[in-house]
């Protein structure tokens, strides 16, 4: 894998994220304007069965569905699940920035916990709210893509400690062309 490659990799990631970001804000939207306006409508609100405000609406909308039950329903820590995801996203744009071993590693960490946290919300849509979401499951894609971005940048960094070491070894790559 050339310099080149990584590069192609951590704009994938910074792309994804931008997404993901994008996704996470327009869930926010949705569900505080539904919040204060019962009868909104959103894009997203296709049918009673592909509906995005449903997903978002849901005790598992807030906190995972978690939240509640250990801090209780009014607690600052039961936030919307979509302002995670703009935290989670800005911390891995702020971590791909950093291009080190351990920088990315933290990453495919917290890659992991968020497509754990996928398959346990897809498993809520499908199983618990009959429900499709269309956010929710490119949101579940983003993550997937995301971790695949992460292994394949962890593999490379481990060669080489950071991204500093790409740019001699290029250097080095021109020297002898």
């Amino acid at each position: 894998m050339s310099f080149e490659m990584l590069s192609d990799v951590n704009r994938g990631i910074h792309l994804t994220c931008f997404f993901g970001m994008c996704l996470s804000y327009y869930a926010y939207v949705v569900e505080t304007t539904k919040e204060h306006d019962s009868d909104y409508v959103a894009m997203c609100d296709i049918s009673e069965h592909v509906s995005c405000s449903k997903a978002f609406m849901s005790a598992y909308g807030k906190g995972f569905g978690i939240v509640r039950h250990i801090f209780g329903e009014d607690s600052v820590l039961n936030q919307p699940n979509s302002l995670g995801g703009m935290l989670f996203y800005s911390v891995l744009i702020v971590l791909n920035f950093m291009c080190t071993l351990w920088a990315t590693k933290l990453m495919l960490l917290l890659a992991v916990v968020s497509n754990l946290a996928s398959v346990y919300l897809a498993y809520i849509l499908y199983a618990v709210l009959y429900d499709f979401c269309i956010v929710c499951v490119t949101t579940y894609g983003i993550n997937f893509i995301n971790l695949l971005l992460i292994i394949v940048k962890v593999r490379r960094l481990s060669q080489h400690k950071d991204c500093g070491q790409w740019s001699t070894v290029k250097a080095a790559d021109k020297k002898r062309n």
